[in-house]
């Protein structure tokens, strides 16, 4: 018979071991959680401090927070994706390669690998969008005018940019983890959409082409024999030397010859000790291709054209439905929409209008007034010629003498009134003209646009050759073409060729004193009647203005006035 220490050894012994597995189980699986957590933290490249509690069954971790910038758009690794993607969440930034500072550290408590994140990174907003940009992502207008508008709100999973090909999700937003009230993003990106490189136009930069001519061979001196050779070094942005094909003994030849420029490149920036748009860094190119720098600096270039080269190349940029740069555009060119309208008078009588399709605006007078006067002068001198005939000769050959004295004193009064009357109709019609029903501005860009159309001076091509494949309408292409004359007549280069350029630069002057002083006056007029050329493509300039003006006004400025107030709420972003 069992006595009562059997009892408690063999029920007792059971339970004591029943009691134990728990310690086991919690020790085995801190075991083997730490050793994941360390083979995952070693697959991902990250460093870490780890502790394991055994007995409480909790691991530490404590990862670095970086702060990263991107690298230098001219090193490899910047165009290239992460050696080491990191597959743990909140490990999304690192597909890409950065500079990375350590900022601090983050303590993490798990229980099991699956709960481990990575620390999100904090970069700046600006930079990553400029970044992205610039590796062929395109913005979602929707999502970022969303972001704007609900800020912290915004639903997670809002797109901010799209991949290249805007078939999905680059950047998003994210759920805020323990970013403490900062924006959280998360991004994604695939080796497939790496279809850009160092000789791509990077964000904020512009391209306009021209065609090249023998006088623009200069860039590293005239020569009369071409190279078979590639025209840019990409580690230094020099031009490479001419590979012989003879021998290596082959006999010395001329230095390489440089093709002419057909397009420049330049970047637009501006700074707050510097507030306007300025173009920095100008540098020629062959079919997209960097030649070196433009040989001629821009602070020497002829203040009568330069001043709008950059305006107007900043309202171009931002005229497209994708934008490369969303700086702010100079306070006078609003100003100068504001008056952008044009009395119809003074279009008609640049004949830019017809004055069957204007509203009526000039006195109109007899059209036979002179023709009555002049028959009543005939009938007047028949009777004279009658009374004439009836007297003695001595009396008629008197009397003829004083007529014709009398005619001929009345022609040159009759003269002098009909000039004064004409002279005085003039100024009366150039008072009704500057006074007259102002027409809208897009109506006076279409005449101006069909005008430079009729003349060949542009012609619109069916597809653009933007980077973003972007159409360009006949305004944009008229735009480009008076910056690239611009700029050919501030630089000096095809002077007489471009001083069409010249003469829009000083009638968009002219339009900014009138509009700076409430209206235009008859030297104004004069002006555009004598040279109606220069102020169509001054037209179709102000209409681009207009339009831009006009957008910035009404929709909070788009894309670039979203893009804008978004960087100014949120300088620095929690990207993971």
């Amino acid at each position: 018979m069992a006595n009562a220490s059997d009892i408690i050894t063999y029920t007792g012994v059971p339970l004591a071991v029943l009691g134990v597995l728990p310690i086991f189980y919690t020790f085995a699986n801190s075991f083997f959680t730490l050793r994941n957590v360390k083979r995952s933290l070693r697959k991902c490249g990250l460093e870490a401090t780890t502790r394991g509690s055994y007995m409480a069954g909790v691991i530490e971790v404590s990862l670095p927070r970086y702060s990263i910038t991107p690298l230098d758009r001219t090193e490899d690794e910047y165009w290239t994706q992460g050696v080491k993607e990191s597959t743990l969440k909140g490990g999304t930034w690192t597909v890409f390669n950065w500079n990375q500072v350590i900022t601090s550290y983050a303590m993490q408590r798990i229980q099991y690998s699956s709960d481990l994140k990575v620390p999100q990174a904090e970069v700046d907003l600006g930079e990553l969008f400029e970044f992205l940009l610039d590796r062929g992502a395109v913005p979602d207008i929707k999502g970022i005018h969303m972001l704007r508008v609900s800020g912290l709100w915004t639903p997670t999973g809002t797109c901010l940019i799209f991949s290249p090909d805007s078939s999905q999700t680059a950047l998003r937003i994210s759920m805020p983890d323990d970013s403490d009230g900062i924006l959280s993003l998360a991004l994604q990106w695939k080796q497939s959409w790496n279809k850009r490189d160092r000789l791509s136009l990077a964000p904020g930069w512009m391209r306009l082409d021209f065609p090249a001519t023998a006088t623009e061979d200069h860039v590293n001196g005239d020569h009369n024999e071409k190279a078979d050779t590639s025209l840019v070094d990409i580690e230094s942005n020099d031009i490479k030397k001419p590979v012989l094909r003879e021998s290596e003994h082959a006999p010395a030849r001329p230095p390489a010859y440089t093709p002419a420029p057909t397009s420049i490149r330049f970047r637009l920036s501006s700074s707050p000790n510097h507030p306007q748009v300025q173009i920095k860094s100008p540098s020629y190119e062959h079919n997209h291709t960097p030649l070196g720098p433009a040989s001629t600096s821009l602070g020497s270039l002829q203040e009568s054209a330069t001043p709008w080269l950059a305006p107007l190349s900043l309202a171009l940029n931002l005229s497209y439905r994708y934008p490369t740069t969303f700086l702010t555009l100079p306070s006078f060119l609003y100003a100068l929409s504001a008056a952008s309208s044009i009395p119809c008078g003074v279009l008609v009588m640049a004949n830019l209008l017809s004055s069957n399709d204007a509203p009526e605006w000039e006195t109109v007078y007899p059209e036979n007034q002179h023709g009555y006067e002049a028959h009543e002068r005939f009938l007047v001198q028949q009777q004279a010629i009658a009374r004439e005939r009836i007297l003695p000769e001595a009396q008629r050959q008197q009397a003829q003498r004083l007529r014709q004295q009398e005619e001929l004193s009345a022609m040159g009064t009759r003269a002098m009134r009909i000039s004064r009357e004409r002279r005085e109709r003039e100024e009366k019609r150039e008072r009704e003209a500057i006074g007259s029903q102002k027409m809208d501005i897009e109506m006076v860009t279409n005449a101006a646009l069909g005008v430079l159309e009729g003349d060949g001076n542009i012609a619109v091509p069916e597809i653009s050759e933007k980077d973003n494949g972007e159409s360009k309408d006949a305004c944009q292409v008229a735009v480009e073409k008076l910056l690239v004359g611009i700029y050919k007549v501030s630089t000096g280069n095809d002077f007489p060729e471009h001083g069409w350029a010249l003469d829009a630069s000083n009638m968009l002057n002219r339009w900014r004193e009138w509009s700076g002083r409430g209206g235009m006056n008859k030297e104004d007029l004069r002006a555009i009647v004598e040279d109606r050329k220069a102020f169509c493509w001054a037209a179709v300039a102000v209409g681009l203005i207009t339009r831009v003006c006009e957008r910035e006004k009404a929709d909070g400025g788009g894309l670039p006035g979203d893009v804008r107030e978004c960087l100014r709420v949120w300088k620095k972003v929690r990207l993971g």
